[in-house]
């Protein structure tokens, strides 16, 4: 995949514009990345150059704890943005991210981007839109943290996936033990709730490969 491709996923998909300025403009201050699986992309308080747009693939967020155990955070899907918290002032990664399998990114230069917004408010009042989205995403999935049990935690995140995806068959984008870690439950936990749903007739598991066989839970 060349620069011009993805970017005009990011454009389309994303920004949700085909001005052809933006895009000429994006494109001076992007480079396509390209990752292969458990590939580290940056850690945490490295200087940040970039903020990135996930054109394929996943992005793991993490953080480590004292004693070295590691809390994920976040898992990056495609259509997604992260890193951008260095476009506020920031000037380091808060966390340390790593491709989960072979990831297409674009590396966008969090100087360039701020330039470019200050020349530009009507791409700045659709990036504002677009990331107001993906912001409620992040906050309602710390509400389900604390506000729902593990089996409404699990498939929300499915339908999610489902959604993103278009289809009813997915395929779990990370190990089911990071996924435990993720939704804020034990491996063990995670696997008995898998168990359940599919002896209800919610879903069919093969491997990691999912059919959601209802819409609603």
């Amino acid at each position: 995949m060349d620069l011009s491709k993805a970017l005009k996923i990011f454009m389309d998909n994303f920004i949700k514009s085909n001005d052809e300025q933006i895009y000429n403009n994006l494109k001076q201050i992007t480079k396509i990345q390209v990752l292969n699986n458990k590939s580290i992309l940056f850690i945490e308080n490295q200087l940040a150059e970039y903020f990135y747009y996930v054109v394929d693939g996943n992005i793991k967020l993490s953080k480590l704890t004292e004693n070295g155990k590691e809390t994920i955070i976040r898992i990056v899907h495609n259509n997604e943005i992260f890193a951008e918290a260095t476009l506020y002032g920031r000037k380091t990664y808060p966390v340390n991210a790593a491709a989960i399998n072979k990831t297409y990114l674009l590396a966008i230069s969090i100087k360039g981007f701020q330039e470019l917004c200050s020349k530009n408010n009507a791409f700045v009042l659709k990036l504002f839109i677009t990331m107001s989205h993906q912001l409620r995403y992040l906050v309602d999935m710390i509400n389900d943290l604390s506000s729902t049990d593990t089996t409404k935690r699990l498939m929300k995140y499915l339908y999610a996936l489902k959604e993103k995806k278009g289809s009813s068959i997915i395929k779990l984008p990370i190990p089911k033990r990071d996924l435990a870690m993720l939704l804020g439950a034990a491996p063990e936990t995670i696997s008995r709730v898998f168990t359940k749903l599919q002896n209800d007739g919610f879903i069919k598991i093969q491997g990691r490969e999912i059919t959601i066989l209802k819409d609603e839970y």
